[in-house]
């Protein structure tokens, strides 16, 4: 018997305090929820331990899969920090994220040229290097040949030139030249020898909420392994696996519900200010169209 959907909180680091928390938030609504956290070795039976960078928390998710084993139509993933609106629920959340047995979501997706300086701007986000000198992990026969995969994407709507890195790109991303000085050779050879084209086709995309549908769970987790593996930076790689992989992949445009992004302290203080920190005001006035906010810390929420 296949279940409906299994909720999969990430934590991209060890917070043992939130599990009660996220329990006491989810509990009522779901009936399968477990925890991904790295390094935990505590008792708890639906906490399950990962041994990953956050940079590359994809490997939570085949690292993860592996200890869960009842299938579900549909595996909802949500950062520990990325609260879900309170009326969604293990019967409803097929309507507010606009899916169908065989469909993915994910917030947004932008092709590598589509993110301009975002998806190069530091040393773990830049994907170049590791589909061509990173030679730690056999990774060519694991995962979609170039060849079909850039067919998959023609398919879906994307020209090659949507995989390059102009100058344009580079100079985007100029503010973090102390982080990454590898951006000083990546401009001066761009504006020399032009267009740099990926040997791969990568999407980049908020990824701190996303649903992977049960038939494609097995290869979806597999090609995220091998990512975290090359090293490829997680909000580019889940982003691939699933325009790679999925038949339909739904994105925050296409609903009626949107999120809330707190960017930046000012932003989330504002939150915490609004509702004087209390999580139960906050559910109690949820705005009915708002998705889910990120982030909320909940160590400064009183439950």
């Amino acid at each position: 018997m296949i279940n409906k959907v299994c909720l999969l909180i990430i934590y991209n680091h060890r917070y043992d305090a939130n599990i009660e928390k996220l329990e006491r938030i989810y509990h009522s609504r779901f009936s399968n929820i477990y925890h991904i956290m790295p390094f935990y070795d505590g008792d708890l039976k639906n906490v399950i331990p990962v041994y990953e960078c956050s940079f590359r928390f994809e490997g939570y998710v085949s690292q993860a899969i592996k200890h869960i084993k009842e299938r579900y139509e549909h595996y909802l993933f949500v950062g520990d920090d990325a609260i879900l609106n309170p009326a969604i629920n293990e019967d409803n959340y097929k309507e507010w994220f606009g899916l169908k047995e065989n469909s993915a979501f994910i917030t947004f997706t932008k092709s590598l040229r589509g993110m301009k300086g975002w998806g190069i701007n530091r040393r773990f986000m830049d994907p170049f290097p590791k589909f061509e000198r990173y030679h730690g992990t056999l990774w060519k026969d694991e995962i979609m040949p170039a060849e079909e995969a850039f067919k998959i994407a023609e398919k879906q709507g994307y020209e090659k030139d949507e995989f390059s890195m102009e100058v344009s790109m580079v100079w985007n991303a100029r503010r973090t030249l102390k982080e990454y000085p590898w951006l000083i050779v990546m401009f001066f050879r761009t504006l020399l020898l032009g267009r740099k084209y990926s040997s791969y086709p990568i999407w980049g995309g908020y990824s701190d909420v996303f649903v992977i549908p049960g038939k494609d769970i097995d290869r979806v987790a597999h090609m995220l392994g091998v990512f975290a593996a090359m090293d490829l930076f997680v909000e580019e790689a889940i982003p691939t696996a699933l325009h790679l992989i999925c038949d339909e992949l739904i994105e925050e445009k296409d609903l009626k519900a949107k999120s809330r992004t707190l960017w930046g302290n000012a932003a989330r203080e504002e939150l915490e200010e609004e509702y004087e920190r209390n999580y139960q005001s906050l559910s109690n006035q949820w705005k009915e169209d708002c998705l889910f906010i990120h982030p909320i810390k909940l160590s400064r929420w009183n439950m």
